[in-house]
């Protein structure tokens, strides 16, 4: 028999899985209940699903019984409640897959309730834009159904590397990753818009974007972590010039002045001159003496 596969849910994420799946052999069903989308479907949301393969059902029961593989991709608020109607229709051998960008205390909340039925949860998280990547997004799994996932689900091309840890260890290792790629988003909003009042728009995102494609973001990555100790001083009284001309253009500096505090963070731990002795070229060694520093630091400041 066909593996069925059913999504709660059927929004963007929800729509390129199912398109990466149409065809592998997995039977797709969805069900939604949303603001925009909900049963009765409209001609158009059930003309937009048969395009994709996807049969939808009118009921979360009726997706739970069918469905032996259910993918939880509805927004993020909703996402504890959801799973918690759903449990009840769970069974032995279902596995539950919550792709919804939630805290990991959320997930191991979830997970708890999928156990309670006998399924197996998977902690699922797109570690980039499904828009972007398509349905071979990078997907970070945990949880006690997450090699059970990778077996059925990697052969049928999704791309899935496995987290040890509890339920919430890809929700953690998400959330960390996102204080890069949202930093990095607040970054690039004010020094554009900075760049627009400048009337110098197209300059500065070659100026930004350019050196940054010729080399690899992990190398730039590194380079970040291990000259830190030795410049994060004087980068942070760069910052304030920065600032200025941000302050002189009408734009306020949140992010400017969010990353002078953090790089005067660094400088404070009075890192540089060991760094500089052991000379310092990785990043892991970079990142405990800042541990072994600040924890130092504290427990001075207890006493």
């Amino acid at each position: 028999m066909a593996l069925g596969v059913g999504f709660i849910g059927f929004g963007e994420a929800a729509r390129v899985f199912a398109g990466g799946l149409r065809g592998t052999g997995p039977v797709l069903l969805a069900f939604c209940r949303g603001p925009r989308n909900a049963p009765p479907y409209a001609p158009a949301f059930r003309q937009a699903a048969a395009a994709l393969g996807v049969e939808l059902v009118d009921t979360l029961d009726e997706l739970a019984r069918r469905a032996d593989v259910l993918f939880s991709a509805v927004a993020t608020p909703a996402a504890a409640a959801v799973a918690s109607e759903c449990a009840a229709a769970l069974r032995p051998g279902q596995l539950y897959v919550d792709i919804n960008a939630v805290a990991p205390a959320t997930k191991e909340a979830i997970a708890a309730a999928v156990a309670a039925r006998g399924a197996s949860f998977v902690d699922a998280e797109l570690m980039g834009a499904a828009s972007l990547y398509g349905a071979a997004v990078p997907l970070y799994v945990s949880g006690d159904g997450a090699a059970e996932f990778q077996r059925r689900f990697a052969p049928l091309g999704l791309n899935v590397t496995l987290v040890p840890g509890a339920p919430g260890a890809a929700a953690a290792l998400k959330m960390l990753r996102s204080v890069v790629t949202k930093g990095i988003e607040a970054v690039v909003v004010e020094a554009m818009f900075a760049a627009v009042r400048a009337g110098m728009a197209r300059e500065a995102f070659a100026a930004i974007t350019e050196p940054m494609d010729a080399v690899k973001f992990s190398d730039f990555a590194r380079m970040c972590l291990t000259s830190d100790p030795i410049h994060a001083g004087r980068r942070a009284e760069e910052m304030i010039g920065v600032g200025e001309v941000l302050r002189a253009l009408a734009v306020d500096p949140i992010m400017v002045e969010a990353a002078r505090r953090r790089l005067l963070w660094s400088a404070g731990l009075g890192a540089r001159p060991e760094g500089e002795r052991e000379g310092m070229t990785d990043y892991l060694d970079v990142l405990r003496l800042y541990d072994r520093l600040d924890r130092s630091r504290e427990q001075g400041g207890s006493s």
